[in-house]
Protein backbone atom coordinates (compact mmCIF):
# COMPACT_ATOMS: atom_id res chain seq x y z
CA UNK A 1 0.00 0.00 0.00
CA UNK A 2 1.34 3.40 -0.97
CA UNK A 3 -0.57 5.35 1.60
CA UNK A 4 0.50 8.90 2.35
CA UNK A 5 0.75 9.71 6.03
CA UNK A 6 -0.12 13.30 6.90
CA UNK A 7 0.63 14.86 10.23
CA UNK A 8 -0.08 18.26 11.70
CA UNK A 9 3.38 19.27 10.47
CA UNK A 10 2.53 18.44 6.84
CA UNK A 11 1.69 21.57 4.92
CA UNK A 12 0.15 21.29 1.49
CA UNK A 13 -0.85 24.88 0.84
CA UNK A 14 1.02 28.16 1.03
CA UNK A 15 4.40 26.50 0.88
CA UNK A 16 7.46 27.97 -0.85
CA UNK A 17 7.10 25.27 -3.52
CA UNK A 18 3.49 26.14 -4.34
CA UNK A 19 4.17 29.87 -4.31
CA UNK A 20 7.39 29.46 -6.30
CA UNK A 21 5.55 27.48 -8.98
CA UNK A 22 2.89 30.19 -9.27
CA UNK A 23 5.63 32.83 -9.60
CA UNK A 24 7.21 30.66 -12.29
CA UNK A 25 3.89 30.52 -14.15
CA UNK A 26 3.55 34.31 -13.95
CA UNK A 27 7.12 34.99 -15.09
CA UNK A 28 6.86 32.46 -17.92
CA UNK A 29 3.72 34.19 -19.14
CA UNK A 30 5.54 37.51 -19.24
CA UNK A 31 7.90 36.08 -21.87
CA UNK A 32 11.22 37.88 -21.38
CA UNK A 33 10.11 40.60 -18.97
CA UNK A 34 11.72 40.94 -15.53
CA UNK A 35 9.65 42.21 -12.58
CA UNK A 36 10.21 42.93 -8.90
CA UNK A 37 8.89 41.03 -5.90
CA UNK A 38 6.10 43.52 -5.12
CA UNK A 39 4.63 43.14 -8.60
CA UNK A 40 4.89 39.36 -8.22
CA UNK A 41 3.01 39.54 -4.91
CA UNK A 42 0.22 41.55 -6.55
CA UNK A 43 0.05 39.25 -9.57
CA UNK A 44 0.11 36.12 -7.41
CA UNK A 45 -2.89 37.40 -5.45
CA UNK A 46 -4.74 38.31 -8.66
CA UNK A 47 -3.87 34.93 -10.20
CA UNK A 48 -5.33 32.91 -7.32
CA UNK A 49 -8.30 35.25 -6.80
CA UNK A 50 -9.06 36.26 -10.39
CA UNK A 51 -12.78 36.23 -9.55
CA UNK A 52 -12.09 39.46 -7.62
CA UNK A 53 -11.01 41.05 -10.91
CA UNK A 54 -13.62 39.49 -13.19
CA UNK A 55 -16.64 38.33 -11.14
CA UNK A 56 -17.84 35.97 -13.88
CA UNK A 57 -14.73 33.81 -13.29
CA UNK A 58 -14.38 31.37 -10.42
CA UNK A 59 -11.19 32.02 -8.49
CA UNK A 60 -8.64 29.23 -8.19
CA UNK A 61 -8.57 29.64 -4.41
CA UNK A 62 -11.57 30.02 -2.12
CA UNK A 63 -13.07 33.43 -1.46
CA UNK A 64 -12.28 33.61 2.22
CA UNK A 65 -13.03 36.56 4.50
CA UNK A 66 -10.34 39.25 4.48
CA UNK A 67 -8.40 37.39 1.79
CA UNK A 68 -6.87 40.66 0.61
CA UNK A 69 -4.66 40.48 3.71
CA UNK A 70 -2.63 37.88 1.78
CA UNK A 71 -1.09 40.76 -0.15
CA UNK A 72 0.30 42.24 3.04
CA UNK A 73 1.80 39.09 4.54
CA UNK A 74 3.02 37.14 1.52
CA UNK A 75 6.44 38.75 0.90
CA UNK A 76 8.50 36.19 2.85
CA UNK A 77 6.71 33.23 1.30
CA UNK A 78 7.08 34.64 -2.23
CA UNK A 79 10.75 35.34 -1.54
CA UNK A 80 11.31 31.74 -0.38
CA UNK A 81 9.46 30.40 -3.42
CA UNK A 82 11.47 32.57 -5.80
CA UNK A 83 14.76 31.44 -4.30
CA UNK A 84 13.70 27.80 -4.55
CA UNK A 85 13.03 28.32 -8.28
CA UNK A 86 16.34 30.22 -8.63
CA UNK A 87 18.17 27.27 -7.02
CA UNK A 88 16.68 25.02 -9.74
CA UNK A 89 17.70 27.45 -12.51
CA UNK A 90 14.08 28.15 -13.44
CA UNK A 91 14.19 31.84 -12.49
CA UNK A 92 17.04 34.34 -12.81
CA UNK A 93 17.73 37.24 -10.47
CA UNK A 94 18.83 40.53 -12.01
CA UNK A 95 20.33 43.41 -10.08
CA UNK A 96 19.98 46.84 -11.61
CA UNK A 97 19.18 50.51 -11.16
CA UNK A 98 15.52 49.70 -10.47
CA UNK A 99 16.35 47.09 -7.83
CA UNK A 100 16.14 43.30 -7.73
CA UNK A 101 14.15 41.79 -10.59
CA UNK A 102 13.10 38.25 -11.46
CA UNK A 103 12.86 36.71 -14.91
CA UNK A 104 11.94 33.27 -16.25
CA UNK A 105 14.82 31.28 -17.73
CA UNK A 106 14.71 29.39 -21.03
CA UNK A 107 13.96 26.21 -19.02
CA UNK A 108 10.82 27.60 -17.38
CA UNK A 109 8.23 26.88 -20.06
CA UNK A 110 9.65 23.44 -20.79
CA UNK A 111 9.51 22.61 -17.07
CA UNK A 112 5.90 23.77 -16.74
CA UNK A 113 4.84 21.56 -19.68
CA UNK A 114 5.44 18.51 -17.48
CA UNK A 115 2.48 19.39 -15.23
CA UNK A 116 -0.93 18.15 -16.25
CA UNK A 117 -3.05 18.47 -13.11
CA UNK A 118 -6.37 20.28 -13.40
CA UNK A 119 -5.08 22.94 -11.01
CA UNK A 120 -1.99 23.67 -13.12
CA UNK A 121 -3.98 23.72 -16.36
CA UNK A 122 -6.44 26.21 -14.83
CA UNK A 123 -3.53 28.21 -13.40
CA UNK A 124 -1.98 28.52 -16.86
CA UNK A 125 -5.33 29.53 -18.41
CA UNK A 126 -6.03 32.17 -15.77
CA UNK A 127 -2.46 33.42 -16.07
CA UNK A 128 -3.07 34.18 -19.76
CA UNK A 129 -6.06 36.32 -18.78
CA UNK A 130 -4.04 37.98 -16.02
CA UNK A 131 -1.13 38.79 -18.32
CA UNK A 132 -3.47 40.12 -21.04
CA UNK A 133 -5.18 42.41 -18.55
CA UNK A 134 -2.27 43.63 -16.42
CA UNK A 135 1.02 43.28 -18.32
CA UNK A 136 0.78 46.81 -19.70
CA UNK A 137 0.01 48.36 -16.31
CA UNK A 138 2.91 50.28 -14.85
CA UNK A 139 3.93 49.40 -11.30
CA UNK A 140 2.11 52.51 -10.09
CA UNK A 141 -1.06 51.66 -12.05
CA UNK A 142 -1.06 48.10 -10.70
CA UNK A 143 -0.55 49.33 -7.13
CA UNK A 144 -3.37 51.85 -7.57
CA UNK A 145 -5.69 49.13 -8.90
CA UNK A 146 -4.91 46.97 -5.86
CA UNK A 147 -5.35 49.87 -3.40
CA UNK A 148 -8.68 50.92 -4.95
CA UNK A 149 -10.09 47.42 -4.56
CA UNK A 150 -8.35 45.84 -1.57
CA UNK A 151 -11.09 46.83 0.89
CA UNK A 152 -13.75 45.13 -1.25
CA UNK A 153 -11.96 41.77 -1.60
CA UNK A 154 -13.16 39.61 1.23
CA UNK A 155 -15.46 42.36 2.47
CA UNK A 156 -18.54 40.52 1.23
CA UNK A 157 -18.33 38.47 4.44
CA UNK A 158 -18.56 41.47 6.77
CA UNK A 159 -22.37 41.74 6.62
CA UNK A 160 -22.67 37.97 7.02
CA UNK A 161 -20.68 38.16 10.26
CA UNK A 162 -23.12 40.73 11.62
CA UNK A 163 -26.11 38.56 10.70
CA UNK A 164 -24.54 35.54 12.41
CA UNK A 165 -23.64 37.59 15.47
CA UNK A 166 -19.92 38.00 14.75
CA UNK A 167 -17.97 41.08 15.72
Amino acid sequence: MNEVQLSRETYLFNTPLETGLRCLVILSGLEDKAIDIQRLIYLDYLLTHYGDVEPEFESLHPSTPSRSGEILIKRDLVNQGLHLMVSKKLINIEYGKSGILYRATPYSKAFLQHFDSNYMLRLLDVNKLLIDKFSNYTDVELKNFIMRNIDRWGGEFVKEAFVRGGN
